[in-house]
This record gives structure tokens, C-alpha cells and sequence, in this order.
């Protein structure tokens, strides 16, 4: 996380990242699935003079695995290459002084395209995703450069999944999700950073950014 002068002085970022999830989703009379995949993304971010942050990124879904759980087929789903994006907006509170927290307040819309391959007859099917995320992060920066924090998020939206002649409707199983993670700034342009979500939807992510 930048300081405040640093913003002010570059108020502009580019970004890469990578990311890991696995959780659970359940379709309207098909049961619970499993899902694990991963995907890569290019960001930019701007940093309002008003305080806002805004965000948009654009990438390459790497594909993963599904497998059926209660009330589905046992049966497992190869996830094809895709492509992910995302529209952020965030404002900080507090944490001008060391010794004082400060507090992220995040909203995110994001969604997926992408298709799956069933393991028993090879049957490929378009998956389409659509998310509303909002992050509330607690955390101190600590020598100007490292930022511990932990987040509280809840999310949810529609998955739309073909299946043979049917169309299947669905959600996540959890709604929140606690992670915990980092920003380190490296100078005054670049910055790292890994999160990783360990209650309800589990996942890992780290990436790095240049100011400018």
C-alpha cells in the first residue's frame, strides 16, 4: 500500500497478478460441485484526488477441475482456458500514523467465460460467471513499505453452466470468506503482494505493481 505522498506523487499503477480458488457451488436441482482454477490478470489502477481508487483488470483464465459432489454426478469436468476481468473501487480510512490502523473499504464486479470437457464422454459446455464482491481490510503500514492486514469479504452471483440440453443455474455454498495478507512497497514505484483466503472460499494470490 503506498503512503499517501507516494500516491500523490504517482497516482497511476500497472500490475500483474495470479490467482488460485477453490470453493464450492450449488446449482439449482443439480447438487454441489467443487470447483479449483486459477487465472492471470493485467491491472491499472487510478488514484482520485478525491480519495477514490479505481481499478480494471483483464486476463487469461488457466482453466482447472471440477468435481461433483453431494446431489451431483460423480462424475469430473476438465475447466478450458477463459478469460477474467474485473471493475474495482476502493477507499482507505485512517493509518496516517504508523500507530494507528487503517481501514479498506473495497467493492469489486467481476466475471469469467470459459468452457468445460466432462471426463466420461468428452461433452464440452460454455460456463459464464458474474461476482459482486465487498472487501472491509484492517491493517497497519509499518516502516513506510509493509502493510499486514485482515479482510472480511462476502460475495455472490450468478454461474450459468450448459449441461447437455440443460442450462444450469448457480452460486457459491459460502457467501464470506476471511483472508489475510500483505502489501510491501519496494521504493517508491514498486510493490508486491500475496493474500490468502483460509475461511469459507479458500484461496492464494500475489502479484506485483509499478507506480508511475
Amino acid at each position: 500500500m503506498a503512503t499517501a505522498a507516494e500516491t500523490r506523487r504517482r497516482p497511476f499503477s500497472l500490475g500483474v497478478s495470479y490467482g488460485f480458488s477453490d470453493t464450492r457451488l450449488v446449482f439449482v436441482n443439480a447438487g454441489r460441485y467443487r470447483f479449483r482454477q486459477s487465472a492471470y490478470a493485467l491491472s491499472f489502477v487510478a488514484a482520485l484526488n478525491n480519495g477514490l481508487v479505481l481499478g480494471a483488470a483483464v486476463g487469461p483464465h488457466m482453466g482447472g477441475r471440477v468435481n461433483g459432489l453431494r446431489g451431483a454426478p460423480t462424475d469430473s469436468w476438465e475447466i478450458r482456458p477463459g478469460v477474467v476481468w474485473s471493475l474495482t473501487v476502493a477507499r482507505r480510512y485512517f493509518g496516517a500514523k504508523p500507530e494507528i490502523p487503517y481501514l479498506l473499504i473495497v467493492g469489486t464486479l467481476s466475471g469469467s467465460s470459459a468452457s468445460t470437457r466432462r471426463a466420461s464422454d468428452r461433452e464440452q459446455a460454455g460456463i459464464h460467471a458474474l461476482d459482486v464482491k465487498g472487501d472491509v481490510s484492517v491493517g497497519w503500514t509499518l516502516g513506510e513499505a509493509w502493510s499486514p492486514y485482515l479482510a472480511v469479504r462476502g460475495f455472490g452471483g450468478p454461474v450459468f453452466w450448459n449441461q447437455g440440453d440443460q442450462r444450469l443455474i448457480g452460486s457459491d455454498l459460502y457467501h464470506v470468506s476471511v483472508a489475510a495478507g500483505f502489501n510491501l512497497a519496494i521504493g517508491d514505484q514498486a510493490a508486491i503482494y500475496f493474500d490468502g483466503a483460509f475461511v469459507g472460499m479458500r484461496g492464494l494470490s500475489g502479484g506485483a505493481s509499478l507506480r508511475f
